[in-house]
């Protein structure tokens, strides 16, 4: 990682007024990272996500599939499917802005989706939310107090809305802020996880 370049970008962050450049400019430097450096911090942080007793003990899990350069979720998903985990993915129903749990018994089954994304068959199994145990929850930046900035589309927040399953942000450590200004219906996390850190929040 650019060490210069990481420098300004904490520069910049401070100088941020609104959740919309804030949520830019980490993504912005979240895109020019390798991705080498993508699954080496990864790995890092999915090692962290399994020490945490509540969480390697729950048996159903509700993941995503990584897109442009987000904390990368596949070597997870399949060391989950291989301990015998039941492994839920959000299939996205756009027109009504609505994340559908749908299960995978192989990332074989994954399909090209909304956005381009991969994710389950629309004719997967699904499950009702409030069954699940653990949500992994992506962002594009997240603070210290456990809220997070998703892309702008409220899909999680709306998913996430009354449901008492564990909630774990996943996010790299240049994407963990003080403050995103959350609003009454941004949702808080449980556990934030970077390669760096383990945040509880509950």
């Amino acid at each position: 990682m650019n060490l210069i370049y990481f420098l300004d970008l904490i520069d910049e962050i401070k100088e941020i007024k609104s959740k919309s450049d804030l949520r830019q400019v980490i993504l912005d430097f979240r895109n020019n990272i390798s991705e080498n450096e993508v699954i080496s911090m990864s790995r890092e942080i999915f090692k962290k996500f399994l020490s945490i007793n509540k969480i390697k003990d729950s048996s159903k899990f509700m993941l995503y599939c990584d897109f442009r350069n987000e904390v990368a979720t596949k070597e997870i998903i399949q060391i989950l499917l291989e301990s015998g985990k039941e492994v839920y993915l959000p299939v996205t129903i756009k027109k009504e802005k609505k994340l559908l749990p749908k299960r995978i018994f192989s990332l074989e089954d994954l399909v090209s989706g909304t956005y381009g994304i991969l994710e389950p068959h629309p004719d997967a199994p699904s499950i009702n939310p409030s069954f699940l145990d653990v949500i992994v929850v992506p962002g594009s930046v997240f603070d210290i107090n456990g809220y997070r900035t998703g892309y702008g589309g409220g899909y999680y927040d709306r998913f996430l809305e009354n449901l008492n399953a564990i909630k774990v942000g996943v996010c790299f450590d240049f994407q963990l802020t003080d403050d995103v200004l959350p609003e009454k219906h941004d949702k808080k996390m449980d556990f934030i996880i970077t390669e760096k850190q383990i945040l509880t929040l509950s």
